[in-house]
């Protein structure tokens, strides 16, 4: 089964195996993102964290055998039945130019989300947990004075990457024993 995620294209047949396999959780492809300072009128995130986020957790939440299927639409977001994942982006710092919503001196990547599991039309049906993650230091990044070793390249982007991938392990963690 093919899934399109914020333009990305996705395969997901180990995932999915057949139409007929029922999600365990949908994963609501709008991510709130209500920060101070934002430009609101640009029509993508920065560094695209919308995309690789999505993709992070539909990636992780497969290779735990969770069934997690990207939605976008009202009806399969309000379904009633299919518990919903929904992130809200609180902050979002990727260097000193580019820092939404954060108060700390850190210049270096950091996104920190709300994901809410909503279970039931009912306020009591939601449950609800901070996640960040964190660059704390470049190192890992430059190259080194190894002579074998040619090093790599960094960019914001590639480093707000990896930050997501430590994001995504933890909210799939999170929702997993939530919905078994």
């Amino acid at each position: 089964m093919k899934y399109i995620v914020a333009g990305f294209s996705l395969m997901m047949a180990a995932t999915v195996a057949a139409d007929n396999v029922r999600p365990q959780v949908y994963l609501n492809q709008n991510l709130g993102f209500n920060i101070e300072g934002f430009n609101y009128k640009q029509s993508e995130f920065p560094c695209d964290i919308d995309k690789h986020l999505m993709l992070g957790l539909l990636q992780r939440s497969k290779d735990r055998g969770l069934v997690m299927e990207p939605v976008s639409t009202a009806d399969k977001i309000f379904n009633g039945e299919i518990p919903v994942l929904a992130i809200d982006v609180e902050e979002l710092v990727l260097n000193k130019e580019y820092r939404f919503g954060s108060k700390s001196s850190s210049n270096l990547p950091k996104v920190k989300v709300t994901a809410a599991l909503i279970r039931g039309k009912d306020d009591k049906d939601v449950v609800m947990a901070k996640h960040s993650c964190t660059i704390a230091s470049l190192k890992e990044f430059t190259p080194s004075s190894e002579i074998l070793d040619m090093g790599t390249q960094t960019t914001v982007c590639s480093a707000t990457r990896k930050c997501l991938n430590e994001l995504t392990k933890d909210v799939v963690q999170w929702v997993e024993p939530q919905i078994k």
